[in-house]
């Protein structure tokens, strides 16, 4: 933005943002307003729901008319698709940001959605519908869309950090990190100890390679610092995704920018982003097929290149995101 201009001014309400007692909860939300911030976008925050339960979507509504009042945004940037319980029709105009589960459901068990979050896709579709803009993480989800919301819509994945995540050496990483220099390090990253994320699967698979003599170590990211993270990617020779469900895994990214390849099952935007051999595979849910895509990659050398495509960094989401501000305007 020009230094002629002011500044404009978008509050941003949000049902997941960092906090002391979950410091990885929306992290992806605080980069992001902080990069808008720093490209010179006068954000406000104001965070309902979270730790404060769900009723805070209607208790919080106050807040976020009194935040409008007082700040006077051109906007309400509303993340994840309850958020416009809180945030729509508060006296300025709202686009909403869909995360994953909100449109994709959350599995049962038995092979369908929750009711909770059956209700949710609902209340999800109604007000991306009644938005001004609508933005998701990947095309998968842009087809659940209904076709009113899908007109309006961007797809627009989170931005990486390519100062933070960018690549290091692997020797030195694996000495940080007191793993052996040799051998097989397999990286998974389950940082709230979700189910979905599939644990179980990629401990399979690692028993797998074990019965084939690899013996390989598997690294699981659990509350790791979010500014180390990129040292877990560095010390392995591949990330592995096996989630049931995602929008965006944000995991692949940051892995790909530190330069090491993505074995992943067929989930969120995970195969948009692999196109390539280099950057890893999409493997069937299968425990020997993911096994073998991990025994197929190549040695590497201490020190790999970025293999993040430049649409995927934060310089290129802001980019993106000030041109979907504009034209909310327009």
């Amino acid at each position: 933005m020009s230094g002629a201009e002011a500044p404009l001014r978008v509050l941003a309400v949000t049902n997941m943002y960092p906090s002391p007692t979950r410091p990885y909860f929306g992290i992806f939300v605080r980069r992001q307003v902080e990069a808008m911030r720093a490209a010179g976008v006068d954000m406000a925050l104001e965070v309902i729901a979270a730790d404060r339960g769900e009723g805070d979507y209607f208790v919080g509504r106050r807040r976020v008319m009194r935040a409008v009042r007082e700040f006077r945004p051109a906007l309400v940037h509303c993340h994840y698709g309850y958020t416009p319980l809180a945030a729509a029709f508060a006296g300025a105009p709202y686009l909403v940001t869909l995360c994953g589960d909100d449109i994709n459901g959350q599995a049962d068990g038995r092979g369908g959605r929750t009711l909770k979050s059956t209700l949710g896709i609902g209340v999800t579709q109604l007000f991306a519908a009644l938005a001004r803009r609508v933005i998701v993480k990947s095309e998968a989800m842009r087809r659940r869309l209904s076709p009113a919301a899908r007109a309006k819509c961007d797809v627009l994945p989170n931005g990486v950090d390519t100062r933070l995540f960018a690549p290091g050496s692997r020797a030195e990483a694996r000495a940080r990190l007191g793993l052996p220099a040799e051998g097989l390090v397999v990286a998974f990253v389950n940082s709230a100890g979700q189910a979905s994320k599939r644990l179980d699967l990629a401990e399979a698979v690692r028993d797998e390679l074990v019965r084939r003599g690899r013996a390989p170590h598997l690294l699981v990211a659990r509350s790791v610092p979010a500014d180390d993270m990129p040292w877990h990617y560095r010390a392995a020779d591949c990330l592995l995704v096996t989630s049931d469900s995602e929008g965006a895994p944000n995991v692949a990214k940051e892995a790909l920018a530190c330069g090491v390849p993505v074995v992943s099952v067929r989930v969120g935007d995970v195969p948009e982003v692999i196109d390539r051999a280099a950057m890893g595979a999409i493997v069937p849910r299968d425990p020997p097929r993911l096994a073998d895509a991990v025994a197929a990659l190549p040695p590497a050398p201490d020190l790999r290149p970025s293999l993040l495509p430049d649409r995927y960094t934060s310089e290129a989401m802001v980019r993106r995101l000030l041109d979907i501000y504009r034209a909310c305007l327009t």
